[in-house]
């Protein structure tokens, strides 16, 4: 049968027809505006980030110059509390500003410095101690490569301020030899780049904090000794751990520097092993989770028979956080009722079955070792007479506590109340001074501290 339209019915479709040409027009020019208008956000949010991180080093190197000729405590003191700010908004700016991975390691590291060092020389201060010689010339270190990075970033800044060049969009390089092809990077890589060749001179800087060339280059004391074990063994202490098959791990190479480890990979997982001694340092998996069956107290029974398991030892749960059905417990070693905060150990586990999903023991195999500790000098007693009359005590712990860098410190640990807030407030068991305080934060995904 030979099918037969109206001319009612060809003119519905032509109608129809161009309706939808119409509409598809429509959604394609609203698509585009819609594209349009986000790729500007996201360049505006690049812009603001280029010209905040231009300020701040502007200002740090301002700030390092006066803190140089200040030569009182009243005068240096709020220097190197806004040096902390400065340092934080600065790296905060540069984390934002999209770059090839390793553009600006130095930067970033130089940035950080200057907080810690910032922090390292208030708490001297605090303590009614002066600056060294020495720890002067430090400053006049970080002096001298802010005016550098204020002249580079500054420039940078000035370049993209028009707009004619697009910070976000990446840039094609063409080779001299045609074989070579092309390659592309990212528009901010080449600046950041010759920034951190500035850095190829950078003196070691020895002060007591987290990012001083003495703690950042230094060696593990729990594995030194130990016999390095070969890339076979540690692939089946890999699939022990994930309780799999070997012939599920991927080799990936090795990873150097201070604490060398063999690397695999599994399906969503990469996991790392320590090539002496053969720990399980690190595992991450990117397994996404469904619904939470488990509690937190579920999660933390998993974590300790994990811990238990591996080294045998007791750990003590600090703090954890839930993200995405997935518990991350801060657990530190314990003995003889101290908690030792140093030998940490973040482990995450699947609120729905109990699977541990993530693991770093890093803190714990750089530092973990029989300490030689003295008996506090000073009673739990009189070490409250050191904390706030504002506070209420609720309880108190023994605790070894890691200073700003290398040293560490036995300190009471009281967990104290004020104003529906809770506090950990620590007090030197030798000295009776007050070492630390954080406040603790609570949610519904999990209790942090600040």
């Amino acid at each position: 049968m030979t099918a037969t339209f109206s001319k009612r019915i060809i003119v519905r479709i032509a109608a129809f027809t161009a309706a939808a040409a119409v509409l598809l027009a429509g959604a394609g020019v609203c698509g585009y505006r819609l594209m349009s208008r986000y790729k500007n956000t996201i360049e505006g949010k690049y812009q603001m980030a280029l010209n905040d991180l231009a300020d701040y080093t502007t200002n740090i190197k301002t700030t390092l110059e006066k803190t140089i000729y200040a030569n009182t405590r009243a005068q240096q003191q709020p220097s190197f509390a806004k040096l902390m700010t400065m340092s934080e908004g600065a790296k905060s700016a540069l984390s934002v500003l999209p770059m090839s991975s390793g553009q600006a390691v130095a930067v970033q590291k130089y940035f950080a410095q200057v907080g810690d060092y910032s922090f390292y020389a208030l708490s001297k201060l605090a303590k009614n101690s002066d600056l060294t010689d020495d720890e002067r010339k430090t400053l006049r270190t970080l002096y001298r490569y802010a005016c550098d990075l204020d002249l580079s970033i500054g420039d940078m800044a000035a370049a993209y301020a028009d707009g004619s060049v697009t910070i976000g969009e990446p840039i094609t390089l063409k080779g001299n030899v045609e074989s070579i092809g092309e390659e592309t990077e990212l528009a901010l890589d080449g600046g950041f780049r010759e920034m951190n060749d500035g850095f190829a001179d950078y003196p070691t800087m020895i002060y007591d904090g987290p990012f001083s060339d003495n703690v950042t280059n230094r060696k593990s004391v729990f594995l030194k000794g130990m016999a390095n074990v070969t890339q076979e063994q540690a692939q089946t202490i890999a699939a022990n751990f994930l309780r799999l098959d070997k012939s599920k791990l991927n080799y990936e190479g090795e990873t150097k520097g201070n604490l060398p480890t063999y690397n695999f990979s599994t399906g969503s997982g990469y996991i790392t092993v320590t090539e002496k001694g053969g720990f399980v340092n690190t595992y991450r998996s990117d397994e996404i989770v469904g619904n939470t069956t488990l509690t937190y107290d579920d999660a933390l029974s998993e974590a300790k028979n994990r811990l238990l398991e591996v080294y045998r030892e007791d750990f003590a749960e600090s703090y954890y956080t839930i993200s995405d059905n997935v518990c991350t417990i801060n657990l530190a070693y314990t003995n003889d009722n101290i908690i030792y905060y140093s030998d940490l150990i973040k482990v995450s586990v699947s609120l729905q079955t109990g699977e541990i999903l993530g693991w770093c023991a890093t803190g714990y195999l750089m530092n973990h070792t029989e300490r030689d500790l003295k008996q506090p000098k000073i009673s739990e007693s009189t070490a409250q007479q050191s904390l706030s009359p504002e506070l209420k005590v609720k309880s108190c712990k023994t605790a070894l506590v890691p200073t700003a860098g290398l040293n560490e410190v036995l300190t009471y640990e009281f967990t104290c109340e004020a104003d529906n807030e809770t506090l950990l407030v620590y007090i030197d068991c030798e000295t009776a001074q007050e070492e630390q305080m954080y406040i603790v934060m609570k949610s519904d995904n999990g209790v942090f501290v600040m």
